[in-house]
C-alpha cells in the first residue's frame, strides 16, 4: 500500500489498545449503527484529556485522511486500510454505509456514508476517536460549546425530548473553498452527554436517521 494511505491508518490504530499483537484493535472490531433515532445515555468512559490525540490530518472537515468528501468508495477503503463491508441501499436509494463488520453494533465504532457513489460523511460512536476540538463520546455539550465558541449552534434533537444537537462549522483558521459546505454535528442526550458525532457535507450530514 502506498505510504500516504498507511500513515492515517497507523494513526487511527494507535488510538485504541490491542488485546494482543495479532488481534484487531477495539476500534477495528466494532462498528457504529448509522441510524440515530435514539440518544440513550452512552456509558463509555471519556478518554482522559492528557491521552487524547486529535489528528487533523486524519479527521477534519475535508474528509478522512487521504479520502476527501466527494471521492469514491475505493478511496475510502484505501484510506481506512482494513476490510470494510458495504451495506445495501434501500430500494430506489443510493445511500449506504461502509462498516467494519457485516453486522454493525451500536455504541462502539465508525462508519462511512456514501451516496450517489460519493463519500459524503462518517459517523462515530467510539470514545477513543477524537473529534475536532478534542471532543470525545462521553464529554458534555458544554465542552463542545467551549471548544468551538463562536462557530457552533445548539438546537433541540429532532426526535428525543430533552436531547440536543450541536452543529459546528469550520473555524476561520480551518475554513476553505473545499470544506465550506461541511459540518460537524454532535448529539447529546437529555443529560447533556455527547453520545454520537458525525462529520460530512450537506445535505447528507443533516440526515438524522443516517441512510434510513
Amino acid at each position: 500500500m502506498h505510504l500516504k494511505y498507511l500513515l492515517p491508518v497507523l494513526i487511527i490504530s494507535g488510538l485504541t489498545a490491542c488485546d494482543n499483537s495479532d488481534a484487531p484493535t477495539a476500534t477495528e472490531q466494532a462498528s457504529v449503527a448509522p441510524k440515530q433515532t435514539s440518544t440513550a445515555t452512552n456509558t463509555a468512559t471519556p478518554t482522559p484529556p492528557k491521552t487524547r490525540q486529535y489528528n487533523a490530518e486524519v479527521i477534519n472537515f475535508e474528509g478522512f485522511g487521504p479520502a476527501k468528501f466527494g471521492d469514491n468508495e475505493e478511496s475510502v477503503r484505501m484510506s481506512w486500510g482494513r476490510p470494510l463491508v458495504a451495506g445495501k441501499p434501500a430500494k430506489g436509494a443510493t445511500c449506504y454505509y461502509l462498516y467494519k463488520e457485516a453486522i454493525p453494533q451500536q455504541n462502539n465504532g465508525i462508519a462511512f456514508m456514501l451516496e450517489d457513489g460519493k463519500f459524503v460523511r462518517y459517523d462515530v460512536d467510539d470514545a477513543s476517536i477524537v473529534a475536532p476540538g478534542g471532543i470525545v463520546i462521553g464529554d458534555t455539550a458544554a465542552a463542545v460549546l467551549a471548544a468551538h465558541t463562536d462557530h457552533v449552534t445548539k438546537a433541540p434533537h429532532k426526535y428525543i425530548q430533552g436531547a440536543q444537537t450541536l452543529t459546528v462549522t469550520p473555524s476561520q483558521t480551518t475554513k476553505s473553498d473545499q470544506n465550506e459546505n461541511a459540518r460537524l454535528i454532535f448529539e447529546a442526550d437529555s443529560s447533556g452527554t455527547i453520545v454520537h458525532w458525525r462529520i460530512g457535507v450537506a445535505p447528507q450530514v443533516y440526515y438524522v436517521e443516517g441512510c434510513s
